[in-house]
């Protein structure tokens, strides 16, 4: 029997660019996103709710510069998913 399996996961963007992630073989929706400090990492403002257009699953989504982006998903079977950035330059650099 397949035990299924809820995630929340956190995606930090540091970089000045907004970044598409695509996440393989799983469908998710978008928690919140949520300004950060560069620095540290830490959330500084008020969590935002996903707009309209974000509403729904997924299978990418943009990670904004200087945000966290949480993301929940539901696995349906163990085991390593790949993610990675749809900008092609990024995709060999995890």
């Amino acid at each position: 029997m397949r035990r299924r399996r809820t995630e929340v996961w956190e995606l930090y963007n540091f970089t000045a660019d907004a970044h598409p992630i695509h996440i393989h073989e799983v469908f998710f929706e978008i928690v919140n996103r949520q300004r950060i400090d560069k620095k540290t990492g830490v959330p500084i403002q008020t969590p935002v709710r996903p707009g309209p257009t974000e509403n729904g699953r997924k299978d990418t989504i943009i990670a904004y510069p200087g945000e966290v982006t949480r993301i929940r998903m539901t696995f349906g079977l163990g085991g390593q998913y790949v993610w990675h950035c749809h900008i092609v330059e990024h995709e060999d650099n995890e």
